[in-house]
């Protein structure tokens, strides 16, 4: 009785081995195209040309809506528009390649001078995807609108506005005058040369490099989940606004009504900027540095990382919890200044204040010049105080001379300097 027992459960285990090697290539020519085992795909290749006659003394208004496939836009001095297609199908032999290249469609669809370039995907699709690439010349005057699945989008050469969405691939932007919207999920983006006058310009990036350079308008706005941001050349009427999760964020050359930055992490360096109203950082952690960043204002903050300003006037606010302060060659400046673990310079003439400058654990020094008009409370928990501008004392603290209140040159602005843990150094300047 126990031998039946055995191979009916020996013949079981078999029909479930079995079983399991059919799902496997049930699965996996599902998936492949027919392809078993992950045979190596072949495509096929097709173009097609078509013009569309417009009207030349009117701007063209153009749509791309392209599920899979490269979306290249270019103005030239046409009269009429030129469309390109480029479709390639994937499959496991090269007949079978062919024989799905005829089944590939797309729409064009035309009213006047707006014009509709369509693709979409459709049924089961393989290890491959099949593509329809539009390669589209336009005459200058044009708007272009593209909502591209997957693929590379060029734009350049537009008078028009220019408003593009991307799920996966890179995106070039070069030489337009009118507004810009520019949405990318994955892929570096690249923008130059774009003049947008009395309009916006908006570029966001979920992951990607973003690259602007040589751009012009009135609200300028960079959004990128993680990816570096990098601007070159940028004058805004307006406000300029950049927002980084994970990434550094460099600013050379350019102007702004304001400026506000922020980055979870990385760097932010600006240099070379003027900018009209406020200057506003917000850094989780990473380093702030400004170079010839002229503001009417500062407000940088840093939860982790070190703050570095040479050139710099106005009212000057600077706190970070870990990292040092270094401000140079400031004019003019009313300081805010707190660093909760680092020590604070600063050298350059000050205005009117009253200035506060505060470090839990670090060493202060402050660089003025020798006829600084100014009213001192400078006080240290553990460390020293000492100033070349001789000051005419009216409270002393103990023999460690740990705190210091008094005069400069008869009197002025108050100036408070006050440490938890270090020395506390006056130098002057000529």
């Amino acid at each position: 009785m126990k031998r039946p027992l055995v191979i009916g459960l020996l013949v079981l285990a078999l029909l479930f081995v079995l079983a399991g090697i059919g799902a496997v290539v049930f699965f996996a020519v599902r998936g492949a195209d027919f392809a078993f085992f992950e045979v190596p795909l072949v495509s096929a290749t097709a173009e097609e040309n078509k013009t569309l006659k417009i009207d030349v003394a009117k701007p063209v208004t153009l749509k791309v809506s392209d599920d899979a496939g490269d979306v290249s836009i270019a103005g030239g001095d046409v009269k009429a528009v030129e469309v390109r297609i480029v479709k390639t199908a994937y499959a496991a032999s090269e007949s079978r390649a062919e024989e799905t290249l005829q089944d590939i469609q797309y729409e064009i669809k035309q009213n006047g001078n707006s014009l509709t370039l369509i693709y979409r995907l459709s049924g089961r699709q393989t290890r491959e995807v099949n593509t329809v690439d539009f390669i589209v010349t336009v005459p200058t005057e044009t708007v272009v609108e593209i909502d591209n699945g997957f693929g590379v989008v060029d734009v350049a050469d537009i008078n028009g506005s220019v408003d593009i969405s991307s799920d996966f691939g890179d995106a070039t932007v070069k030489n337009i005058e009118g507004a810009l919207t520019l949405e990318n999920s994955s892929g570096e983006i690249q923008v130059s040369n774009v003049d947008a006058g009395t309009e916006d310009v908006k570029v966001t990036a979920d992951f990607g490099r973003i690259t602007l350079e040589k751009v012009n308008g009135k609200d300028v706005t960079i959004n990128s989940n993680s990816g570096t941001i990098s601007l070159n050349n940028i004058r805004a009427s307006g406000d300029l606004f950049s927002k980084s999760d994970f990434g550094d964020t460099t600013f050379e050359s350019g102007s702004a009504a304001s400026i506000t930055f922020e980055t979870a992490s990385g760097k932010v360096s600006i240099t070379k900027v003027n900018i009209h109203g406020a200057l506003t950082i917000t850094n989780d952690f990473g380093e702030i540095e400004l170079s010839q960043a002229m503001a009417e204002s500062y407000n940088l903050d840093s939860n982790s990382g070190g703050i570095n300003v040479n050139g710099a006037k106005n009212n000057i606010k600077a706190y970070t919890d870990f990292g040092s302060i270094a401000i140079e060659n400031a004019q003019n400046a009313t300081l805010d200044l707190k660093s909760n673990s680092g020590g604070i310079e600063f050298s350059g003439t000050l205005g009117e204040g009253p200035h506060t400058v505060q470090s839990d654990f670090g060493g202060i020094t402050l660089a003025i010049p020798a006829d600084s008009k100014l009213n001192v409370n400078l006080s240290t928990d553990f460390g020293s105080i000492s100033s070349d501008i001789p000051i005419t004392v009216t409270l002393d603290g103990d023999t460690e001379k740990n705190q210091q209140e008094g005069t400069m040159n008869g009197g002025g602005g108050l100036l408070t300097v006050t440490t938890n843990n270090g020395p506390i150094s006056i130098t002057a300047i000529k």
